[in-house]
């Protein structure tokens, strides 16, 4: 496999696209130089496989066939053994059925395995109905992240590569109660034109629509600069496909997703 130069990524996206239309916000993020990560292809002028990583060890492989990606198996598990050896993670998406197939065979049981709902929001919808409720919403900086119990400095450090750099790159709102936080919607990536957004809302304060108000303040946020979001999902997870579709999200795929234990 061979490493890509960054002033070569441009043209990447739209062969990645004819095999994956719907592929994860990262790989975007990290073709335009938002996050740091790493492109390989199989072939310098005429590539098959493209396979995307991110610095902390989030992977993406795609391949217009089986056969193709089969070659380049070996440059897969020597990436695995290595962030083993190290104890850091793997979480690789895979594109479709034929990097599932080749992900298999390479692995068999060594990676845990799960099915995930992927959706994507209409930028053309009609306008989002946002409620006024400024008193309880509060853009993410410096004070809600020292005060979150899910999205703390340390999340940021994992997906941005620290605070400062998600601060001018992603976007983020929480809702108050108080001076506690109880939900918060993130841009856990982000690119140019896209938006994947990471949600929680504190148990207790479940039941009440602060999921569906802290996301809509975030959706109407990306519609303003252009930037179509994305919502991903567990299969099981049916509150959050049922929260997506019923802010407006519309269905692109079903993928697998393989990861290691730590």
């Amino acid at each position: 496999m061979y490493l890509v130069d960054q002033q070569r990524t441009g043209a990447v996206k739209e062969e990645i696209r004819r095999i994956d239309p719907a592929y994860p916000v990262f790989v975007d993020a990290i073709l335009d130089g938002v996050i740091q990560g790493d492109l390989y292809v199989d072939h310098r002028d005429h590539p098959c496989v493209y396979f995307v990583g991110t610095t902390t060890g989030i992977y993406y492989v795609a391949g217009r066939t089986e056969a193709a990606l089969s070659l380049c198996s070996t440059f897969i598990v020597d990436v695995y053994k290595k962030q083993k050896r190290e104890n850091r993670r793997f979480t690789l998406f895979s594109a479709n059925p034929a990097s599932d197939e080749m992900m298999k065979k390479c692995f068999g049981s060594q990676l845990n395995e799960m099915q995930r709902h992927a959706y994507s929001y209409d930028l053309t919808s009609p306008d989002l109905i946002v409620p006024d409720q400024d008193e309880m919403i509060k853009r993410t900086n410096e004070q809600v992240i020292a005060a979150s119990k899910v999205f703390p400095s340390s999340y940021y450090e994992a997906y941005w590569g620290g605070v400062d750099h998600f601060l001018s790159n992603g976007v983020g709102v929480a809702i108050l109660n108080g001076e506690d936080v109880v939900s918060e919607c993130i841009s856990i990536f982000s690119s140019e034109k896209r938006v994947e957004i990471d949600i929680w809302t504190d148990e207790a304060c479940r039941g009440k629509g602060l999921a569906l108000l802290a996301a809509q303040q975030l959706i109407s946020i990306c519609v303003e600069k252009g930037k179509t979001p994305h919502w991903d999902c567990d299969v099981h997870h049916a509150t959050s496909a049922k929260l997506a579709e019923k802010l407006g999200f519309q269905w692109t795929k079903t993928y697998r997703l393989f990861y290691a234990s730590r």
